[in-house]
């Protein structure tokens, strides 16, 4: 034993023991998290006949801003969804534009649109969460199902698609948005970001969501106490309702690309910037204190990488601890690869896997640097 031990000074075994740690922690981690198998259970997308009838109605709610083109575009593929019994409310919130009288002309070719306009106050200036409050209280039916103006869903059957999620103990879905108008790096920040917490909601640990792909039950979200009114225009409402509500057990994932959406959006880095930092801050509002996700993750990855890069540089030339080394860096690269291919034809992305490679190394910087931003950006309010 001794003389194996001394085959290795102290700093060598303490560099192969850290690589050796690290990597059994991200394939547990990832392999617990991303590729588990506890997907939620996919309901049948078509009811029976008989039953057709019975399905609940929904009511799905956005609010729009100045945003006369994206209504144009994307009200008619809502409001010819293939659904029994469905409203789309939309809270027309102080716009300048000519969007209530294009409101109004949809109203009279969709009988199931309702609008609510909010006057401007050249006094009082109010966030997101005050119109989307009234939209749910202008909202019929007992579903919410909450998306943007500026986002079309994947297909006819995405409120089906969403509902069916449903249950008597689910009274949470998430789901998941694809940015259709951004650079590449931007959506693979944003889906591996998805993976992540959708994997957490997956295993009982929802903390947040999209309010462009997000539903719930009315009871839920006045049992609750609606949105928390600590929530200004630079925070995120959706994200701190999710992580107040969620429980290990009533929030369900929905999977398959009919249940997406797609934002049409054009995601500048300076407004990706800006949502990924006003996400953290959202995340100080938790009634147990501030919470930061991925953290562990990005830390474990960073260790790995580090021990790996410090171990090839010790070992260098070693016949046998070098090809080792070069094993365990392709079986992760590879396992992770496998993954977000098969989680991308599930949620429908597309041209997004040789990035995720580049963004699994360059990634966890970003992710501390977002961070740090959130940490020690002073609280500047805006409109989104």
């Amino acid at each position: 034993m001794n003389v194996f031990l001394s085959y290795f000074s102290i700093t060598e075994w303490l560099v192969l023991l850290a690589v050796a740690v690290f990597f059994t922690a991200e394939v547990v981690y990832w392999g617990r998290l991303y590729a588990q198998g506890r997907v939620c259970k996919t309901p049948p997308l078509t009811p029976l006949p008989e039953e057709e009838g019975e399905l609940p109605g929904v009511s799905v709610i956005l609010s729009a801003r100045n945003e006369y083109d994206w209504l144009r575009q994307n009200l008619p593929l809502l409001l010819e969804q293939d659904y029994p019994k469905f409203e789309v409310v939309v809270v027309n919130d102080c716009s300048e534009d000519e969007s209530e009288l294009l409101l109004a002309a949809f109203r009279e070719k969709y009988p199931q649109l309702v609008f609510r306009t909010i006057e401007k106050d050249e006094v009082f200036s109010h966030s997101r969460k005050m119109a989307l409050g009234i939209g749910i209280k202008a909202a019929r039916y007992d579903l919410f199902l909450f998306t943007d103006a500026g986002c079309r869903p994947s297909s006819d059957r995405w409120i089906r698609s969403m509902q069916r999620y449903f249950t008597d103990t689910k009274e949470l879905v998430i789901g998941y948005t694809r940015l259709a108008n951004a650079a590449r790096w931007i959506r693979v920040d944003y889906f591996m970001q998805a993976l992540h917490y959708m994997g957490k909601a997956m295993r009982g640990r929802a903390y947040m969501g999209e309010s462009s792909n997000l539903a719930y039950r009315r009871e839920t979200f006045f049992g609750n106490r609606g949105f928390d009114v600590r929530v200004s225009d630079h925070l995120r409402e959706d994200i701190v309702f999710v992580r107040k509500v969620a429980t290990r057990t009533n929030v369900a994932v929905a999977v398959g690309e009919d249940a997406t959406t797609v934002d049409r959006l054009r995601y500048t880095s300076k407004r990706w910037w800006r949502r990924r930092v006003e996400e953290l801050q959202s995340f100080r509002l938790c009634d147990n204190g501030p919470y930061y996700p991925a953290i562990a993750e990005s830390l474990c990855r960073l260790s790995f990488f580090v021990s790996a890069g410090c171990t090839g540089v010790i070992f260098a030339g070693h016949s046998v601890i070098l090809p080792v080394l070069a094993g365990l860096v392709c079986i992760r690269f590879m396992g992770i690869m496998l993954l977000c291919r098969r989680r991308q034809r599930l949620l429908g992305e597309k041209g997004l896997l040789a990035m995720c490679g580049v963004w699994d190394v360059v990634g966890v910087f970003f992710h501390f640097y977002f961070l740090l931003s959130a940490v020690f950006r002073r609280n500047r309010v805006r409109r989104r």
